[in-house]
């Protein structure tokens, strides 16, 4: 199985060990917009003058159609709206999703006891290979120089955004010319043309800081 968004996301926080700010809660959020990205992908979705316009119609991914039920109501509404969707509905997501990769082998879940009682389960990344060629696009177009492709630009974005370059870029060097690029990224044509990419970017990185303000 070839991970997209969601799952290179999940696999990238929680391996080699988990970073996304060290939240369960900010995961949750990452993993909500990165259902969004996979809906825009699929023409499911779409955003005109700041609205979110959503098709109804289902996808055959339950991830996917769980994330529609839940935006649909803001379909021709403000996106800063559906930005604030509780983090109660996307808990809902994350679960779903982690069953999801743990029945394709992506992932694999270990019980956590104390006592003879279960205390939780810990979750680790069974196949990280598949993860070389999403870094390798993005090698070469943070790190490199090399011209971005739409699919390399989102994953930059949440994998930026969600604190997540640490892992993907292990070199510090590296890592830093990584953030830096992504920076002008930002700044530039490349993002500010793709209306939907640049909304969703600032969209996220709000909803980031205020969970994180709020734990703080």
């Amino acid at each position: 199985m070839k991970p997209g968004y969601r799952e290179t996301i999940i696999m990238h926080a929680l391996y080699p060990k988990r970073r996304v700010t060290s939240s369960t809660n900010a995961l949750k959020i990452l993993l909500y917009y990165a259902c969004l990205f996979e809906l825009a992908e699929k023409n499911m979705i779409r955003i005109e003058n700041k609205k979110l316009w959503c098709r109804d119609a289902e996808t055959g991914d339950p991830v996917l159609d769980k994330t529609m039920s839940l935006i649909m109501p803001f379909s021709g509404k403000s996106i800063s709206r559906m930005q604030w969707l509780s983090l109660i509905k996307k808990g809902e997501l994350y679960g779903k999703q982690l069953d999801m990769m743990t029945d394709n082998l992506l992932l694999e879940k270990e019980e956590i006891m104390v006592l003879f009682w279960k205390a939780g389960e810990r979750v680790r990344v069974r196949k990280p290979d598949l993860l070389k060629p999403g870094i390798t696009k993005l090698e070469r177009m943070l790190v490199y120089g090399r011209k971005p492709d739409r699919d390399a630009l989102i994953l930059s974005v949440l994998a930026f955004e969600g604190n997540l370059f640490q892992n993907i870029f292990p070199n510090k060097e590296f890592r830093n010319k990584a953030k830096q690029r992504y920076r002008e990224f930002i700044k530039s044509g490349y993002i500010r043309e793709d209306r939907f990419i640049s909304l969703l970017q600032k969209s996220l990185r709000k909803a980031l800081a205020a969970q994180k303000s709020s734990t703080s």
